[in-house]
């Protein structure tokens, strides 16, 4: 008999991370579109004769559209859509912010662009927080291994499907009582060969496999940690001649040019350069690490300097130069995945050396040795 449990608690989906992670992309590429195209075109005014169409409004057309695929459709393929289509609404939204922060309605209000890094700051940091948080319950596993299964009622039952339904109840709890019937359906049910990859997929595929492959080489590393030096000096260089103007004094500056005074600094100016100096000192101790001969330690100082300066230092930098800061955030986000490919590979090679060598088959005894020992 199946026993009634009482869900306490919504069951997640499976790919809860990844549809969350797509939504938040999209929403990122949504502003950088809106307003590089702003930017291009010279800041058209939709509608004319004094009726402008804030973008705002096809945000919240948008949001409508991906709410109405989920609560219309029965289906987990709509599922990616609906999220890049939701964080589009959101990025057309959350692009406004400028004119409901202030009492001009201005979409220059020159906090902005940072209150908007901030705010997808913040939904990062809270997407990690979920994936960290906990596995998938015994009752998310079950749930979303039959949820799998309900595709081939919709004939999009897939062989990719099934081996992945099938890895969601190896997880589970054997003695569920529900584990082994969903187990006979899956292997009564006929599916689909597993389709092929499209071709935006199969291009990201190859660039990623030899990013990959590239990241395995010494060369890589030797090539990665010379650019965070680099970046850690010039980072460090360029936040003092922004904000301390020292380049005016050096070479000889041009007639007028008058450096600033420390007290004329605003608060702004000081964290920016609080946060590059303590990111220059975090590389300075990986570095030092680094010559000592303990390279797991070293690149964790370099990550959090990294760290550092994503979620502080380009925070000021988008209050100061706007979106002009999103090159340096490239940078950032580059060195930082490149790091964390460098400490897996550490991680995978200390464990390749703590395994066990595989023991050595035993040699056959020779016949003049056993004719010795008899």
């Amino acid at each position: 008999m199946v026993r009634i449990r009482l869900l306490r608690h919504p069951a997640r989906d499976a790919d809860f991370g990844t549809l969350l992670q797509t939504f938040l992309v999209a929403g990122v590429a949504t502003v950088l579109v809106i307003r590089t195209q702003l930017w291009a075109t010279n800041y058209p005014q939709l509608g004319g004769h004094g009726l402008h169409i804030a973008h705002l409004l096809y945000g919240g057309i948008f949001m409508v559209i991906a709410i109405g695929m989920l609560l219309v459709y029965l289906n987990r393929s709509i599922r990616r859509p609906a999220a890049v289509v939701g964080g589009i609404g959101f990025g057309f939204f959350i692009d406004e912010l400028g004119k409901f922060i202030t009492s001009d309605n201005n979409y220059f209000f020159k906090p902005a662009a940072a209150l908007i890094y901030l705010v997808f700051v913040g939904l990062y940091l809270v997407i990690r927080g979920l994936e960290r948080r906990r596995g998938l319950t015994q009752i998310e596993l079950v749930s979303n291994a039959l949820d799998l299964v309900a595709e081939a009622a919709r004939h999009d039952f897939d062989e990719r499907e099934r081996r992945r339904a099938l890895v969601l109840l190896e997880q589970a709890d054997q003695t569920d009582p529900l584990v082994a019937p969903i187990r006979e359906m899956l292997a009564r049910v006929e599916a689909l060969p597993a389709p092929r990859p499209r071709w935006p997929e199969r291009t990201w595929s190859r660039v990623r496999d030899a990013y990959l492959n590239f990241a395995e080489t010494q060369r890589f590393t030797r090539l990665v940690t010379a650019v965070i030096v680099l970046w850690g000096v010039l980072s460090l260089v360029f936040t003092f001649e922004l904000v301390l103007s020292i380049g005016l004094h050096l070479g000889g500056a041009r007639s007028g040019a008058v450096s600033d005074d420390i007290s004329q600094l605003s608060v702004i100016n000081w964290l920016n350069l609080v946060s590059s100096t303590v990111s220059g000192i975090l590389v300075a101790i990986g570095v030092v690490r680094l010559r000592q001969g303990d390279r797991g330690a070293a690149y964790r100082w370099f990550e959090r300097a990294l760290l550092v300066s994503i979620f502080l230092t380009r925070s000021f930098a988008f209050i100061e130069s706007q979106f002009g800061a999103v090159f340096g955030l490239g940078v950032d986000l580059l060195l930082l995945i490149s790091i964390n490919l460098m400490q897996k590979g550490d991680r995978e090679n200390d464990l390749a050396q703590l395994a066990p060598a595989p023991a050595a088959a035993p040699q056959p005894a020779r016949p003049d040795a056993v004719r010795a020992s008899g």
